[in-house]
């Protein structure tokens, strides 16, 4: 009896390593986003060719307000916003646990492996107080930039959603560089894609998840196909009138049908702007 319990274990354990990672944007165990590429080279590297899944290549200067995280090697680790000439706003679980020599903010391109991007270093890690207190809770992050950013047609700031006023069924779009398929290629240019907002307690239903969807997240439902995935944390999430509602947080790989989970700016908004003030507020 106990010989066939341990063999049921361990095909179990098999079975779920053969299904790969469980969360798209972050996977639960698995380093952070920022920590699993901080040593990775461009050089090292074949020439991405992986996109958004089902997402189509966004044209140049229609996400001014965007940026690329990267490491010091310059390989891209998540998506960001920006703000203002000094601030960029984007996940925490991108750059929890590193320090600013570890970072580059590119901004003015499509093309995260553009040499002729403007490129800032950062001076400064703003991360929530309460971040991942409890786990996939509060993970956003500021970061203060040590030079101030040159805006021009393709490089603008963001407008925050002030108030929370979204409909279920309204039409929100997110863009970023991540992979097609679960643990696959970043993609090298900007991909954008579109779905719509599902309420926190339709998003728990369709999750099976209780505790780690609440009030400070934004559900995005997509058709099967379309999703966001590895190397989309940070990234924006939109509505039709521009304004940010959300960046990428976590989701389920990638593509298959289930809501991707974004911070809610709206309920981050005392926390940004007293971040940027030089105040801190949990």
């Amino acid at each position: 009896m106990r010989n066939r319990w341990n063999l049921t274990v361990l095909l179990g354990l098999t079975l779920l390593a053969l299904q790969g990672p469980t969360e798209a944007m972050r996977m639960r165990g698995e380093p952070l986003p920022g920590l699993a590429n901080i040593e990775r080279h461009r050089s090292t590297e074949a020439v991405p060719q992986g996109r958004v899944a089902g997402g189509t290549t966004a044209a140049e200067g229609k996400w001014p307000w965007i940026a690329s995280i990267q490491n010091a090697y310059s390989y891209h680790l998540c998506g960001g916003l920006i703000l203002n000439e000094y601030w960029v706003l984007t996940a925490a679980s991108c750059v929890a646990g590193l320090r600013t020599l570890s970072l580059l903010v590119v901004t003015g391109t499509v093309d995260w492996w553009d040499l002729y991007a403007a490129y800032y270093s950062v001076s400064r890690i703003h991360v929530h107080c309460n971040y991942d207190k409890p786990l996939y809770h509060n993970d956003i992050a500021l970061l203060q930039l040590s030079s101030k950013i040159e805006f021009n047609d393709v490089t603008k700031n963001i407008t925050l959603a002030d108030i929370d006023e979204l409909e279920e069924g309204e039409k929100l779009t997110f863009a970023g560089w991540g992979s097609s398929e679960a643990m696959g290629t970043y993609g090298r240019y900007l991909q954008e894609a579109s779905g719509t907002y599902l309420p926190v307690d339709a998003c728990r239903e369709k999750l099976q998840n209780q505790d780690d969807v609440d009030l400070g997240h934004v559900c995005v439902q997509m058709d099967a196909g379309k999703g966001a995935c590895h190397g989309d944390t940070g990234g924006p999430l939109i509505d039709e009138q521009e304004r940010l509602v959300g960046i990428g947080n976590w989701g389920v790989p990638c593509g298959r049908g289930y809501p991707d989970v974004y911070a809610r700016i709206a309920f981050y908004n005392d926390w940004i702007r007293t971040t940027m003030n030089g105040c801190t507020i949990a």
